[in-house]
């Protein structure tokens, strides 16, 4: 029996070794959450430390958690602004692009490798959906920004379409474990999950940013507590209501990241921090669940249906719905290939061991199995495929320029105003940490010279800098200026 001290020296030194290992594994454009797999299955039951662990439902509720974590902060990064460009095609793939890949999957997988005709769409469902935790990963890292709207679409298209996947995982194992019920209670249920998680998350989201304005609280991190919160609160009472959780949260992400509420970078950047970390325990956990001596026997019907997925059934659904919005063919190309399966599929696996099924296990050993040559192929192919398709995005030159960009996306709702610091400020010699600026006002970049900077607690104002600051308030902007003698420009 292992210490609790123990346990946590070993917990912190993994963590520790895969957020440096992060930073290393995106200059080969394989995603990190490889690694991460690999160090489950080595603390696991088969691993080099022999960790026993083979519990579905415990990893099940993990993988909630976490993928409530990941879809939440894809939620606050999307942009209404950009998102206008590709709404309709990104609904139409998370929604009518699962239902089409579980429905091809599961037919592929009856007639070419003999599965029932049940079990095929139970398999095809629980690898519907492309893996949000891996596209972000991938398209984020360094060097990897695509052309136009692509990158937005593959990463709301991932975060946005498990909801859809996990109704239809749930109603098959309902068709396999009930078949006396009738095709219509689920279709009822079905429509009844989207409706609730939609109306909670609107509704979860507006009174979420009222309480963020309204608060006021005077410890800052408790703003983060309030955060963390609400998102576990959104996806439990969708869950209990009867609603999808998974798409309450999606939708509760989308409304508080397109807000102006005070604290919101900060927020945002925590919640990007806490997907990482959700991402680290997942895919451990996943890892451990696996025994690999399992996945070996399964491993030719595994590798003849991911085959199928990535260069059939994903263009075979993709290109026909991106056609209609008269999407380049290249970009259409591109989108086809980046169908990573991964996290979710995983944790969709064990739902039907913890319901009984009696290929429950093959399934999961399957999908496992699938997830991992999905991400070896498409995730080390991925920048020569871009490269050679063309939709790789120039890198600039203008480092200042697209620093401030970056800036001013995160709270681009609110109004920005440009001030200079005049020759008889008070300000002029501080740090920006001794103004003690009130909380509603938010100094976004600093022009010293030629050159736009980062503002940050120690930097210290000079004569005659020009600042570009925003804030919920324009009575506290005009006192700020009065007080420390800026100049608008």
């Amino acid at each position: 029996m292992y210490s609790l001290e123990a346990i946590i020296i070993v917990v912190t030194i993994l963590m520790v070794f895969c957020v440096v290992a992060t930073k290393y594994s995106t200059r080969f454009g394989v995603p990190i959450l490889i690694l991460f797999i690999g160090v489950g299955i080595m603390l696991g039951s088969e691993g080099i430390f022999g960790v026993y662990f083979d519990n579905p439902s415990l990893t099940r509720h993990i993988g909630n958690i976490a993928l409530c974590c990941i879809i939440f902060s894809g939620g606050l990064d999307l942009r209404w602004r950009v998102a206008k460009q590709f709404l309709g095609r990104g609904i139409l793939l998370s929604t009518v692009g699962v239902f089409l890949t579980a429905a091809f999957v599961g037919v592929f997988a009856h007639f070419f490798i003999g599965m029932k005709l049940l079990e095929g769409l139970l398999l095809g469902a629980v690898v519907s959906s492309t893996d949000a935790a891996s596209v972000f990963a991938i398209l984020r890292a360094r060097k990897m920004k695509t052309k136009g709207i692509l990158s937005p679409l593959l990463e709301f298209e991932s975060a946005s379409n498990d909801p859809m996947a996990y109704m239809l995982t749930i109603v098959v194992i309902g068709l396999i474990s009930n078949p006396q019920e009738g095709v219509y209670s689920y279709i009822a249920c079905f429509l009844q999950q989207f409706g609730i998680g939609i109306v909670l998350g609107i509704l979860i989201g507006f009174v979420s940013v009222q309480l963020f304005n309204r608060i006021h609280h005077s410890v800052e991190s408790m703003y983060l507590v309030l955060g963390i919160s609400l998102m576990l609160f959104a996806y439990s009472v969708s869950s209990i209501t009867g609603g999808n959780g998974f798409l309450t949260v999606y939708i509760a992400g989308m409304i508080i990241g397109n807000s102006s509420f005070i604290r919101k970078t900060q927020i945002i950047r925590f919640f990007d921090g806490q997907s990482w970390i959700a991402q680290i325990i997942l895919f451990v956990t996943l890892g451990l669940q696996v025994f690999p001596s399992r996945l070996m026997a399964l491993s030719g019907k595994a590798i003849i249906i991911s085959i199928a997925l990535i260069f059939i059934i994903r263009p075979l659904v993709t290109i026909p719905i991106l056609s209609i919005f008269k999407t380049p063919f290249k970009q259409q190309l591109f989108v086809s290939f980046v169908g990573f399966r991964g996290a979710a599929s995983i944790v969709f696996a064990t739902y039907p061991l913890t319901a009984g099924i009696p290929v429950a296990q093959d399934i999961f050993d399957m999908v496992f199995f699938i997830a991992l040559t999905s991400l070896m192929i498409q995730g080390t192919l991925l920048r020569p495929v871009a490269k050679f398709l063309g939709v790789l995005e120039e890198k600039t030159d203008n480092f200042e320029m697209l620093n401030i960009h970056n800036y001013v996306d995160e709270i681009s709702d609110l109004p920005l105003l440009g001030v200079y610091v005049s020759k008889d400020s008070p300000a002029v010699g501080k740090h920006i940490a001794e103004l003690e600026l009130p909380d509603e006002i938010r100094i976004v970049a600093i022009r010293q010279t030629e050159n736009y900077i980062s503002p940050k607690g120690n930097t210290v104002l000079r004569e005659g800098d020009r600042m570009l600051i925003t804030s919920i308030s324009e009575e506290t902007v005009k006192s700020v200026c009065d007080k420390f003698k800026f100049e608008t420009s």
